[in-house]
C-alpha cells in the first residue's frame, strides 16, 4: 500500500517530466509546506511558466469522507489572484482505486472536469542502474477528464 510520503513523491516526480517546477510540498526537505485552500488540505503548489497547479493525493481512506467531492469541486474551480487564469489540479491515486475516482471525477460539471489530472501511480521495482526501470515511474493511465 502506498504511503502518503511516497504518493506524494510520486507526483512530484509526474510533475517534474511535464516540466513543472514545484513551488511548495508537503514532507519536502527544503520547501516550505502550501497553505490549506478554503480549510481543505493540498499538498503540492507547481508552477509551469505563468500556469500553476495544485496537487493533492488520496488513496483508499480518504475516498469514505463524504466531503471529498466537495474538496475536489472546490480545489478545481480556482483561479490565479492576478491573471484570472484556472489553476490545474492533480489528483494522484494508487492504481488500484482508479475507477472509483474516475466514476467519482466524473459526476463534476463539465466546467470544473477539465482542470483535473488524474494520476494513478504505482512505483515500478528499482533493479540496478542499468536496467530500463530504473527511477522510473509508470504512468500509462495518466489522463484529463474532459
Amino acid at each position: 500500500m502506498f504511503k502518503r510520503k511516497k504518493n506524494i513523491d510520486l507526483l512530484v516526480s509526474h510533475l517534474w517530466k511535464l516540466g513543472y517546477t514545484i513551488i511548495k510540498r508537503k514532507f519536502g526537505t527544503y520547501l516550505s509546506e502550501p497553505p490549506n485552500v478554503n480549510g481543505y488540505e493540498i499538498d503540492i503548489v507547481a508552477k509551469f511558466h505563468r500556469q500553476y497547479a495544485m496537487g493533492v493525493c488520496i488513496d483508499k481512506k480518504d475516498l469514505q469522507d463524504s466531503k471529498l467531492l466537495e474538496k475536489i469541486s472546490y480545489l478545481a474551480s480556482r483561479k490565479t489572484k492576478t491573471g484570472n487564469k484556472d489553476v490545474l489540479l492533480f489528483i494522484s491515486f494508487p492504481y488500484e482505486i482508479y475507477k472509483t475516482v474516475k466514476d467519482l471525477v466524473s459526476s463534476l460539471d463539465l466546467s470544473i472536469k477539465k482542470n483535473i489530472s488524474l494520476v494513478p501511480v504505482y512505483e515500478t521495482v528499482q533493479n540496478d542502474l542499468f536496467s530500463p526501470n530504473y527511477d522510473k515511474v509508470s504512468l500509462k493511465n495518466v489522463e484529463s477528464i474532459h
